[in-house]
């Protein structure tokens, strides 16, 4: 029996043994790599950004070694991108993120620099579908959507990241009765047409910690024609300056498009709040600095309470 026991010990300990290196959780991705190489070996690591997602196992991590460019990818799994403070991940070409819809489906990319002048691609990231999609520590340079939120019912999570020399900064557009969410925290907008843009879809989203400057269009902008897709947008803690509208909402026959604004500064834009439109509204909860704008220095009305 003792023996029969030890035997039995030491096929267990193989079958988890082997088990373990069937399931690496990371991949390398390396300027120096090559795709058919064995991308879970740091040694042999993979060379686009495109082949370490497909090696990548579902949940698993792509590490970025070193600087260089690495091109653009489809990406239908949850996983991690990451490259650490120091490295420059050069992406010239569109990332799509079309993943499964449940609270577990995430993805998320870090330490990303995407400039869109290269190729002319029109979305930095599209995020099609999905449950969840976290950008971290990125900028994201010349494209007409720096970052795209095509899908309904999903929530984008930015923080610490840029957004300059394009269209539109962070898009929400889903076209869709479907509740949608964005929070957008530590990050900057600048030199683009539209800093935040949520139109055609129903959508909260949260703006806070950031600063929106040389805007050539608006810093922050809601609107809808659907009453069935209302728009809500808070600003917290936000500096909203030097823009041609420093907000903008925009809403007609009872489809309301509201931005609520609390603790910012809105300054020396051409327009402070510009609203058209007869269910579209500018609101404060009357701690906000408001200065120097050219014109449209008034709030539509004030809120008494967080709502």
């Amino acid at each position: 029996m003792k023996r029969v026991s030890l035997h039995l010990v030491a096929v267990l300990c193989l079958f988890v043994a082997s088990s373990a290196s069937a399931q690496v959780a990371r991949v390398f991705l390396a300027g120096t790599g090559n795709d058919a190489g064995d991308c879970t070996n740091q040694a042999t690591p993979c060379r686009s950004l495109q082949g370490a997602v497909t090696a990548c196992p579902v949940d698993g991590e792509i590490i970025i070694l070193d600087n260089g460019g690495y091109g653009g990818a489809t990406i239908t799994k949850s996983l991690t991108v990451n490259a650490s403070a120091g490295v420059v991940a050069f992406i010239a070409r569109t990332i799509t993120v079309n993943i499964g819809a449940t609270a577990t489906d995430k993805v998320v990319l870090r330490g990303l620099s995407m400039n869109g002048i290269v190729f002319g691609d029109y979305n930095g990231i599209a995020f099609n579908g999905g449950g969840t999609l976290v950008v971290e520590n990125s900028v994201i340079a010349g494209f007409v959507n720096a970052i795209n939120q095509f899908a309904a019912g999903s929530n984008l999570i930015v923080n610490n990241c840029e957004f300059r020399d394009g269209i539109r900064g962070v898009f929400t557009s889903t076209a869709s009765d479907t509740n949608t969410n964005a929070i957008i925290e530590n990050s900057r907008f600048e030199y683009t047409n539209y800093g935040v843009i949520v139109e055609s879809g129903t959508a909260n989203v949260s703006i806070r910690n950031s600063v929106m400057t040389n805007n050539g269009g608006a810093g922050v902008y809601a609107t809808t024609s659907s009453g069935t897709r209302p728009v809500l947008i808070v600003v917290d803690t936000c500096t909203i300056a030097h823009n041609s509208k420093g907000t903008q909402a925009q809403g007609y026959n009872g489809a309301t498009a509201t931005i609520r604004v609390t603790n910012s500064t809105i300054y020396h834009n051409v327009d402070g709040m510009f609203i058209t439109g007869n269910s579209a509204a500018i609101e404060s909860y009357g701690n906000n600095r408001v200065l120097a704008n050219t014109n449209s220095s008034t709030f539509s009305g004030t809120v008494l309470a967080l709502q």
